[in-house]
């Protein structure tokens, strides 16, 4: 019987656990539904309460921030004012009176609460003592004497070689604190000693010996130095000798910060606490109590703020921290109370699955904020053109190696590089040419360097890399310098052309070269002047001597533009025959410089530093007035040919330039022949073809000089209006040894004729040469076969010209 009842019981519970069964299965999505909805608000609830915690601690310690910053203009507003009284003493030559202190110690602190008083401490030795007692009783203090404070009260000061005694205060004539020595209080004469040494206000947490009624908090001593006027303070031992005394003042701390806080209207949602400073006698602040609170209730010790949210600072008052705690007001606004959090968990799933939402919709707006700033500073960092890091990367990662340099020692190199040739294909074949250019090199450079190398691109054509540490700095730099210079030596695939270019590189090695950024880019752009000026594609490591260079070359500079001023330059010419008769048909006019110490200095040692610097503007208008005023005195079928400088071409009035030489000379246009050389051609074609036929309608001459050393372009020749072509030097320095020249000549004469042009050939130094470009057909030969370049006084216009019988050579 009792088994039966047993199975029944069984089957009973089974059939209600079946019956049970799709209930849960039917109510499944809800039950999931409730579970992770208030699995959600459970979390979201967690996170808009830490949301909310991170928001209010930022906004409190904002808030308490500025309410220190607040605390402390206005305390140095109170420190500038006891200055001022120090500046009284210093700057006046009588000796202040002590009406006049007390004048100006009330018109300084009016309206000023928290100040209880203020003192002139003057220095007096073991001899003044008496005079300064006598000059204060005749003030009217009476039974004044220097005192010294010991346990029961003021007594005598006791005979010592100086005294501090407070001779001026703003405390009433009859007050005991008249004559009180300072030096007799030993933490009141350590204060004293650290103002007069270091020159600045010193501070000190003190109680006067006047306490009010029921007792109050230690107040603030603050001690400023006076010095002598017109003595030197610069060492402590000048300070110590030239004091003159202290002016002293007393703060009610209390009082001075809470009139603070109302004169600027301070915040009440923030409580502040200033706690006594670190001394010898406190070590440790825990169970200290504040000095001052703000707060409505019993003030805190440290301990008990620091366990709760507080913001941590400090109350400089002259050399001495006071320290500053602020916690949220309590009730107050910055209060965390997590009302949102309980909102959010009391609302349920609905309202969790809208925050969830939310906090999804936020959470991808903010990953999308964070790429594009990211992206943003990315391209503030990054060439746009080559996709390298650029300047600013390059500059800020060079800091960086300089900071790990002076902590770890690790040596890097930096190297600079300037493209050789780039702003020819520029000019030549477009900037479009230009930029795919520089990202194929951007490409070279990527595979020639390390992965923890920083390569970029300062701008233009112009490269660095930081390589860092490597085993030989010396030897790794060179070897990566080499290894790019061959990189770039060969040819660019553009479309539709086939360039070759090269580098020039610099190379400067931390520390030996500098450890600051300054200097080693410095010294990197002088290695990099030198690789150019040696030829360019090399490279260079940085020596002392380029310094020493580069200091030459700006005394060089210096000279040339007084030079100019001072008229230190000449004019000699060089003849050019008729190649044909050998009669002279004018002179190339050719700038010397005769420096005062240094004598003669040929034009190859300026032109260039010249040019660089924009001096060749007023110097070649120098030449040309020079040439046409010397020109218009020789005979009429001289002409005078006059170098200009691609700059020059540059400057807008170089036409009034020239129509004044003229005029001035009275020089007939026809004579005047204006040689220019190719390099001239490639910038602004347009406005230099207008140019051209300006001076061509005015009836001057135009020769396209060292033909044959740039790119030679035909088209120059049907473009521009030439009247001659000059032969560079170069080819007919090897005429009667290399055939290829006479070949050459020999086509230069046959397009010039067929141009209508005319052809000279320069750099004519032997018989032998100047027979074969006679028999090439040269219309003109010009070198030194002929005559050397010469002042004006010593060229004879009567003699005809005729070739040396012996080569010039």
């Amino acid at each position: 019987m009792g088994d039966r009842d047993q199975n029944d019981q069984d089957r009973g519970r089974m059939t209600g656990w079946w019956r049970a069964a799709p209930l849960l299965g039917l109510y499944r999505p809800a039950l999931v539904a409730v579970g992770v909805g208030l699995l959600f608000s459970v979390v979201g609830a967690a996170a808009v309460a830490r949301w909310e915690d991170r928001v209010n601690r930022i906004e409190f310690e904002n808030a308490a921030e500025t309410e220190a910053i607040v605390m402390q203009n206005g305390m140095g507003e109170y420190i500038s004012r006891l200055v001022a009284l120090r500046t009284l003493f210093e700057s006046t030559n009588d000796e202040v009176t002590r009406s006049e202190f007390e004048t100006f110690s009330a018109r300084l602190f009016e309206r000023h609460p928290g100040m209880l008083r203020i003192a002139w401490l003057p220095r007096v030795n073991r001899k003044e003592r008496a005079e300064y007692e006598t000059a204060a009783i005749a003030d009217g203090v009476s039974g004044y004497r220097i005192k010294s404070l010991q346990s029961a009260g003021f007594a005598t000061a006791p005979q010592t070689d100086e005294y501090f005694p407070v001779f001026y205060s703003t405390q009433p004539k009859t007050s005991p604190v008249y004559g009180m020595d300072y030096a007799t209080v030993p933490e009141r004469r350590a204060v004293l000693e650290r103002a007069r040494d270091s020159d600045k206000v010193a501070a000190i947490r003190t109680r006067l010996f006047e306490p009010k009624e029921g007792g109050r908090l230690p107040d603030v001593l603050v001690a400023i130095p006076v010095y002598a006027k017109g003595t030197s303070r610069e060492t402590v031992a000048d300070r110590r000798r030239n004091l003159a005394g202290f002016v002293v003042g007393v703060f009610d701390l209390p009082l001075l910060i809470q009139a603070i806080r109302v004169t600027t209207g301070a915040s009440p949602a923030v409580s502040m606490n200033v706690y006594p400073p670190f001394t010898a006698q406190i070590v440790s602040l825990e169970q200290m109590l504040p000095d001052y609170s703000s707060a409505a209730t019993a003030p805190q010790s440290m301990r008990d703020v620091a366990r709760a949210l507080h913001w941590a600072g400090s109350l400089k008052i002259g050399d001495t921290d006071w320290q500053v705690r602020a916690v949220p007001t309590a009730g107050g606004p910055l209060e965390t109370t997590y009302d949102r959090a309980g909102a959010v968990l009391i609302v349920g799933m609905l309202l969790t699955l809208s925050l969830s939402t939310y906090l999804m919709l936020a959470s991808r707006n903010s990953r999308r904020l964070s790429l594009a700033n990211r992206r943003v500073l990315e391209l503030a960092q990054t060439d746009i053109l080559t996709g390298l890091p650029n300047r600013a990367f390059f500059l800020t990662r060079l800091d960086e190696m300089n900071s790990q340099l002076s902590v770890r020692g690790l040596p890097f190199s930096i190297l600079m590089l300037d493209l050789d040739r780039f702003k020819n294909v520029n000019d030549s074949l477009g900037h479009g040419a230009g930029d795919a250019l520089l990202r194929q090199v951007a490409q070279r450079l990527k595979s020639a360097v390390r992965a923890n190398d920083v390569l970029a691109r300062l701008g233009g054509d112009e490269f660095a890399i930081i390589q860092e540490t490597g085993a030989d700095q010396r030897a790794c730099s060179t070897e990566l310098a080499a290894r790019i210079a061959k990189l770039l030596t060969e040819p660019f695939l553009l479309p539709g052309h086939r360039v070759e270019i090269g580098t020039s590189i610099g190379i400067a090695i931390a520390p030996d070269h500098g450890s600051d950024q300054e200097q080693l880019l410095k010294k990197a752009d002088l290695a990099l002047y030198r690789s150019k000026s040696a030829g360019r594609n090399c490279f260079t490591i940085y020596d002392e001597a380029m310094s020493a260079e580069l200091e030459a070359r700006n005394t060089l500079e210096g000279d040339l533009r007084d030079a100019i001023a001072r008229c230190q330059l000449e004019v000699h010419y060089q003849p050019f025959v008729d190649a044909l008769s050998g009669a002279r048909r004018g002179f190339e006019a050719l700038v010397r410089w005769r420096h005062p110490t240094r004598g003669l200095i040929p034009p190859d040692q300026f032109i260039s530093l010249a040019e660089e610097t924009g001096l060749i503007v007023p110097l070649g208008e120098f030449v040309l007035r020079r040439a046409c005023a010397d020109a218009a005195g020789w005979p009429s079928g001289l002409a005078v040919a006059v170098n200009l400088s691609p700059i020059q071409f540059k400057e807008a009035r170089l036409f009034e330039v020239i129509c004044a030489a003229l005029a001035d000379s009275g020089l007939q246009p026809q004579r005047l022949e204006i040689e220019i050389t190719e390099s001239v051609l490639l910038e602004r074609g347009g406005e230099n073809h207008a140019f051209m036929q300006r001076l061509k309608q005015l009836g001057v001459e135009l020769a396209l000089d060292d033909f044959g050393t740039g790119y030679s372009s035909l088209s120059y020749l049907t473009a521009f209006p030439f009247d001659k072509i000059k032969i560079d030097k170069s080819f007919i320095r090897n005429l009667t040894q290399q055939p290829r020249s006479s070949a050459i000549i020999s086509s230069i004469v046959t397009l010039a004729r067929g141009l209508d042009m005319s052809v000279t050939a320069e750099g004519v130094e032997t018989r032998e040469e100047y027979e074969r470009l006679k028999a090439l057909g040269v219309n003109f030969a010009q070198g030194y076969l002929f005559g050397r370049p010469q002042p004006i006084e010593r060229i004879l216009f009567d003699a005809p010209a005729k070739p040396s019988r012996r080569d010039a050579a």
